[in-house]
């Protein structure tokens, strides 16, 4: 009996975790949607590549951390900018 209402509760989670995950994937659609399918395309393409950058940086925090490097990350202060990098364009597409 117990092991049943525990199945039943693991499948309740992971009917909550897919349902939310689509209610994610759909806001994240959303957020992107410049009505033009192709300014659309180029917005998600500029925040995978951000993404992108932030992992390979993290990768270095954490090979820094497995060799005993001292280092430290530090948070923008209240002037900080984004710097141009050749990854990001410098047009930026429509809002929607």
């Amino acid at each position: 009996m117990a092991r049943k209402q525990q199945a039943e509760r693991w499948a309740e989670q992971r009917r909550q975790r897919d349902e939310e995950e689509r209610r994610q994937r759909v806001t994240v659609i959303t957020e992107f949607d410049a009505g033009d399918p192709e300014a659309t395309m180029h917005a998600m393409a500029t925040e995978i590549l951000e993404y992108r950058r932030a992992l390979r940086l993290l990768t270095k925090a954490i090979d820094w951390a497995d060799a005993g490097a001292p280092f430290a990350i530090i948070s923008p202060g209240p002037y900080w900018r984004p710097r141009r990098t050749p990854e990001l364009p410098d047009v930026t597409p429509p809002a929607a």
